[in-house]
């Protein structure tokens, strides 16, 4: 039987936001919400957090769905809805949040129970989500575009990103991710901003272990 063939994938970052979304439930599962201190710790984290899932969302609304519209293809809708949904949930664990600052220290206590087994539910409900993402709605893409009309959507990307956000991106991105995800994004930069891309080598390869490097850099042609 022979191997197939690996189709342009969309979603690498997924093994990023999963990241997020769970270092924050284990920092709210260890929260003291008796000390002012550490609900502002939670707060901090879980804005950050926030901001970057709807970030994420816009983008793949913006980039992905966009797509599977011009197609005729409404897969998306499910998640899309789930998209349209989140400034409520996220508004909803911010009220529970700021309970955790009033009333007695035993009304505290259980106000950051409270938060922490929706936000529990928070993340079980985006893990399923960003199943169906890549399971549904990535195998549809593939069948309905080729490898070189699905790369113009990074193209696009990084055709406005300076040398700076993307090694910011890869920095960040690069800890949560195997070799392949890696050479994934060095490919592309490579291949659609050339120039930037000798400058952002420089940079990653330096947090890079030799042998990985070796290889990154024997299949980028560098």
């Amino acid at each position: 039987m022979p191997a197939t063939t690996a189709r342009y994938q969309f979603y690498r970052e997924h093994k990023y936001v999963t990241f997020a979304l769970n270092d924050l439930q284990r920092l709210i599962g260890k929260t003291d919400f008796r000390v002012p201190a550490a609900v502002a710790k939670v707060q901090h984290m879980f804005d950050e957090v926030m901001q970057m899932l709807k970030g994420h969302a816009h983008y793949e609304e913006e980039c992905l769905h966009v797509l599977l519209k011009q197609k005729n293809s409404t897969i998306f809708a499910h998640t899309q809805a789930d998209h349209a949904q989140l400034d409520d949930n996220v508004a909803s664990l911010q009220k529970l949040l700021e309970k955790t600052l009033r009333g007695a220290v035993a009304e505290q206590v259980e106000a950051g129970y409270q938060f922490y087994l929706e936000y529990m539910k928070f993340v079980g409900d985006n893990l399923l989500h960003l199943h169906e993402e890549e399971t549904i709605l990535l195998p549809e893409l593939q069948k309905l575009y080729t490898d070189a009309e699905l790369k113009k959507v990074e193209a696009k990307t990084y055709a406005i990103m300076t040398v700076e956000q993307m090694v910011h991106m890869l920095q960040v991105l690069f800890p949560h991710m195997n070799p392949t995800d890696r050479q994934a994004f060095l490919s592309d930069i490579k291949e659609f901003q050339p120039e930037k891309f000798v400058h952002v080598w420089d940079v990653l390869k330096v947090g890079l272990q030799a042998l990985e490097q070796e290889n990154l850099a024997s299949a980028l042609d560098i």
